[in-house]
């Protein structure tokens, strides 16, 4: 207890009201956000039908990682022949699988760089310009992954809302419906935008991010050094000593 009360003594909590560890904090939250709302998706489109009077619908599951392929739509709609069921079009499960995982590693990454700050402040981080510079470079490089993974997402989310439409799913791969008069309902994707508005919100705050820890690199607080062969002029002599 004593060793753990003389580490508690020694963490910066200060830091935390700086821009960096405020900042920091933040992105712990939206990395959470972004990849908490595109996991913990569950929707569905369906149709419902009538045969012979008597009512029946298909499901069209979907939630993560949105493989829509693997989901039979069990066929004929109506009578006792056999055929192949129909599947949706298209996985989406790549752009959607890589937007996660980029929030995972952020979120570790930010649960680190707080450790690094408050614990190892003044003995790593103020003594070794290199861990300062590293910070710096790995954020730019999370600058570009959420540019990447963010739009990739909206993009396969935008296929996903299409693909998944009930009236498309008729034309394409349950005729059936054309005659049957279906009833459909698409699938909810309003926790899904809101993914994708977290995942940008995370490239803005990572963006201005950037600045703040660009001042702590030795980039911005190195003074400058005199260019070789450079003379500086000779003083002019003062009135005493003439």
């Amino acid at each position: 207890m004593d060793k753990l009360a003389q580490a508690a003594l020694t963490w910066n909590l200060d830091v935390l009201k700086e821009p960096r560890g405020f900042i920091k904090l933040l992105q712990f939250l939206l990395a959470i956000f972004a990849f908490a709302t595109t996991t913990s998706v569950s929707t569905s489109s369906s149709f419902s039908f009538k045969c012979n009077s008597t009512a029946d619908n298909r499901v069209i599951p979907i939630s993560y990682p949105f493989k829509l392929s693997n989901v039979e739509i069990k066929l004929p709609l109506c009578g006792d022949e056999k055929k192949e069921p129909a599947h949706p079009c298209c996985d989406y499960n790549s752009s959607a699988e890589f937007y996660v995982f980029v929030g995972v590693i952020v979120f570790l990454y930010c649960i680190a760089a707080i450790i690094l700050y408050v614990c190892f402040d003044d003995k790593y981080y103020r003594r070794i310009p290199g861990v300062r510079t590293a910070d710096f470079v790995i954020s730019c490089v999370f600058v570009v992954l959420w540019l990447i993974a963010s739009s990739a997402w909206a993009d396969g989310l935008r296929r996903m809302k299409i693909y998944s439409d009930p009236s498309e799913l008729f034309d394409s791969r349950v005729p059936d419906c054309k005659e049957l008069k279906c009833d459909t309902t698409q699938g909810n994707f309003a926790t899904l935008n809101v993914s994708i508005m977290f995942g940008f919100l995370n490239l803005i705050v990572w963006g201005g991010n950037l600045w703040f820890l660009y001042k702590e690199t030795h980039w911005f607080s190195e003074p400058e050094l005199p260019l070789p062969g450079a003379h500086q002029s000779p003083s002019t002599p003062s009135a005493d000593a003439i």
